[in-house]
């Protein structure tokens, strides 16, 4: 019979930061490696602690191989730090304990907007399922969380309507409303865009950075790289372009030649 006490040791880990953790859409075998990481690193009242491959295998009952495989999604999606070491000592581990960098979208806000079942909750104000402003929730009732691919995922993201942020780039990393993409297309045109989508999403993938904006990232880069300035020269160019065709036309055309009216 089990018979687990506080006394026997515990993990002291931020209430914030385990919320954090529960929102995570993650694999299952990602989310168990992690809350053993949570377990070596806190559990011990420490930052960072050294990890082999098989003891974390053994740990969670997964093949190194794959333990492997796993800690390198983690230390992508930025919600692990790996600090290799020399020799044959094992390589250390951390969280990274501020979750708005984590690179990776929530359970929450991918199925709260359309699995969430109010009810009792007094006054709530909610406008829309694409941009709800919800308060008093009452007694909220979410299920089906489960695991999703990239492709569930986008397909989510489009049945929450215009304001959503579906995955956009070759690895899904940057995240742009439809209002956001059209600006942007409106200013610096589909093809720039488009360019700096791509730019922006292989840098989160290598970097297993997390912004909180990717339309003001996308801007910002394009301007710093004066990528505006060469599409407002295009336009200019074909604006002067099509009215010296038009005088050429004109200067060669006779009076007797013109259409009427």
């Amino acid at each position: 019979m089990a018979a687990p006490q506080i006394e026997n040791g515990y993990t002291r880990i931020a209430n914030e930061l385990l919320e954090a953790v529960c929102r995570l859409n993650i694999s299952g075998s990602e989310m168990r490696i992690l809350l053993y990481i949570i377990r070596r690193t806190y559990g011990f009242n420490r930052i960072y602690a050294e990890m082999p491959l098989t003891e974390i295998a053994e740990a969670v009952g997964m093949k190194t191989t794959h333990v492997s495989r796993a800690l390198k999604k983690l230390r992508e999606i930025n919600l692990i730090e790996l600090h290799p070491s020399k020799g044959i000592k094992p390589q250390t581990i951390s969280i990274v304990k501020d979750y708005q960098k984590w690179a990776v979208e929530s359970c929450t806000e991918l199925l709260l907007p359309k699995m969430v079942t109010v009810t009792n909750s007094g006054n709530p104000s909610i406008t829309n399922f694409g941009n709800p402003s919800i308060t008093n929730f009452g007694n909220p009732t979410i299920t089906n969380f489960g695991n999703h691919t990239y492709k569930e995922n986008k397909e989510r993201y489009k049945e929450r309507g215009k304001e959503s942020r579906p995955p956009s780039g070759r690895y899904g990393n940057c995240f742009l409303s439809q209002s956001q993409y059209d600006e942007l297309v409106s200013s610096f045109g589909k093809e720039t865009v488009d360019r700096y989508i791509d730019k922006v999403d292989c840098h989160v993938q290598s970097t297993g950075k997390r912004y909180s904006d990717f339309s003001a990232v996308i801007r910002k880069w394009i301007v710093e790289d004066g990528a505006d300035k060469k599409q407002q020269q295009a336009i200019d160019y074909n604006s002067v372009y099509g009215q010296f065709v038009n005088d050429f036309i004109n200067d060669f055309i006779t009076e007797e030649d013109k259409p009427y009216g």
